[in-house]
């Protein structure tokens, strides 16, 4: 019993060391040691042990993490977290497998890279809080992710605690394990500084972004859309004295139903026109009978000339996948599950940005023509919706969301950390607006710029906030090549399997 309860806390202190490292406590630094809790548990577990204490750590880690999530459904988050912590579990077999058989502790870091691209991707996937997001604020580190994505981070945490417990259990190869964290760590910082002073801006743009804080009862109280308007008008208006080239609008800012057949949104039209400057908007948009959540964007004019829909939707949340079986979770779920229809294509849309100057006594005037693609809600938190847009030409991006329904809590620090890693991996600044959330300015290094706040607070506070976007050449590896490195980690794990068989069927047969 003593040794039960021993593995129990173990697991238990893993997945507690765990979420600390993410927001809102953000002891960034645990991300490294995390681990090592959970191998030492399962160094000493039946093998039905080793997937069960795993898979607790993941409960406390993923409970502790997306405890916010009780605001929008407690059934689905119950759901979501034992799903997710099986990835946990996943891992702790294949840990308690390489500990039996002797392996190298170097399987341990590209497993876990392994899993997580598994987590991110099967059936519609949920990339949130990877474990090297914790290191959002280590721009001397995360620059890497223009090669490796997030997962390179990762990796590295991991193959750090996967020393510290060598050196813990006191393991013959314990140098060879410290030596590896430590060059990789090395090679890391070295590439970092490399990359945050060494790239070539070729344009500039300034762009503001407005935050209406519309409380989540009143966005869609009919009553309410008028003084939605009004308040959006107002930030609108304010922010254009800031000399924008564009505003953005949050998901879903505009409170009426948009129909193909009418100039969408005409009073965004109008205010665009009169102020002279585009403004980009969320609106839901009908297309006959499907409707859409969709990003529109109007220009100097007030004519809307383009509008992306939604690519990636929300399960259980803006559909239901296989409705035609599964409709009947509609009178289970505690809230109202929405029903629109999934966009095509990844929209980029124009932008012409016009500076002045003075150069040998005579004033110049240049216009800049740049492209972006628009990632609505947790679009953001997908690498490759990211990627897809600047692979076709995006020279940065707009996320436009809204975490008003999370409540006051984390969820919107958790949510901007993927907006950086997203800006890093294609080396392309991200633009954030959010109905309530954090909303600001990300570059291309991870840096947080401005940002819409109020006596030191970003969430749930009206405003705007301006800025200047710089755009640079060229695009990463990251954007050219994609997860190249998810790929690598997958063929090393294999071969090691591989030579271990290989070795243990020499040796029965010796």
């Amino acid at each position: 019993m003593k040794k039960i309860l021993k593995n129990i806390s173990l697991a238990a202190l893993s997945g507690v060391l765990g979420f600390l490292a993410f927001p809102p406590f953000e002891f960034a630094f645990l991300g490294w040691v995390c681990l090592v809790p959970l191998l030492l548990v399962v160094r000493s577990s039946s093998p039905r042990g080793t997937f069960f204490y795993p898979f607790l750590s993941g409960v406390v880690f993923f409970g502790g993490l997306l405890y916010w999530l009780v605001n929008v459904t407690v059934p689905g988050t119950v759901v979501l977290v034992l799903v997710l912590s099986v990835f946990y579990g996943l891992f702790g077999v294949i840990a308690g497998y390489a500990l039996k058989y002797s392996m190298d502790l170097f399987l341990l870091p590209f497993a876990w890279v392994v899993l997580e691209y598994i987590r991110s991707n099967l059936f519609t996937g949920f990339p949130w809080g990877l474990l090297g997001y914790s290191q959002y604020k280590n721009l001397n580190l995360i620059q890497i992710a223009d090669i490796t994505g997030a997962y390179g981070v990762s990796f590295l945490l991991v193959a750090f605690s996967a020393a510290v417990f060598a050196l813990l259990i006191r393991s013959k190869r314990k140098i060879a394990y410290v030596t590896f964290a430590l060059l990789f760590l090395i090679a890391a910082t070295v590439y970092s500084a490399h990359k945050s002073s060494n790239y070539y801006i070729w344009g500039s743009t300034r762009l503001s972004v407005v935050q209406g804080n519309i409380p989540q009862r009143y966005k869609w109280d009919a009553g309410s859309a008028e003084s939605i308007i009004e308040e959006y008008r107002g930030l609108t208006r304010r922010a254009a004295e800031d000399d924008p080239d564009m505003i953005i609008w949050p998901e879903t800012s505009y409170p009426y139903l948009a129909e193909d057949r009418d100039n969408p949104a005409g009073q965004i039209g109008a205010l665009a026109s009169e102020l002279k400057t585009p403004v980009l908007a969320g609106i839901v948009f009908a297309e006959g009978d499907t409707y859409y959540n969709s990003a529109v964007l109007f220009d100097d004019k007030g004519d809307a000339i383009d509008i992306y829909r939604k690519t990636h939707l929300v399960p259980f949340g803006e559909y239901i996948p296989f409705e035609e079986r599964l409709s009947f979770l509609r009178d289970y779920v505690d809230k109202p599950i929405g029903d629109f229809g999934k966009g095509r294509e990844y929209t980029l849309f124009p932008l012409k940005s016009v500076t002045t100057g003075a150069a040998k006594g005579v004033r110049t005037r240049r216009a800049n023509f740049y492209k972006f693609g628009v990632l609505i809600c947790f679009e953001d938190i997908f690498p490759y919706v990211a990627r897809e847009f600047v692979r076709n030409g995006a020279n940065f991006l707009v996320n436009m969301t809204n975490d008003a329904w999370f409540g006051d809590t984390a969820a919107a620090r958790q949510h901007l950390q993927a907006s950086v890693f997203r800006a890093v991996e294609n080396r392309v600044p991200v633009i954030r607006a959010a109905n309530t959330g954090i909303s600001c300015f990300v570059d291309s290094t991870g840096k947080i710029l401005s940002s819409v706040e109020s006596e030191g607070k970003e969430t749930f506070v009206s405003g705007f906030a301006t800025d200047n976007v710089d755009v640079h050449a060229g695009r990463s590896h990251y954007t050219l090549y994609g997860d190249v490195f998810v790929y690598f980690c997958a063929f090393m794990m294999i071969s090691i399997f591989a030579a271990t068989g290989l070795f243990l069927k020499r040796k029965e047969r010796g």
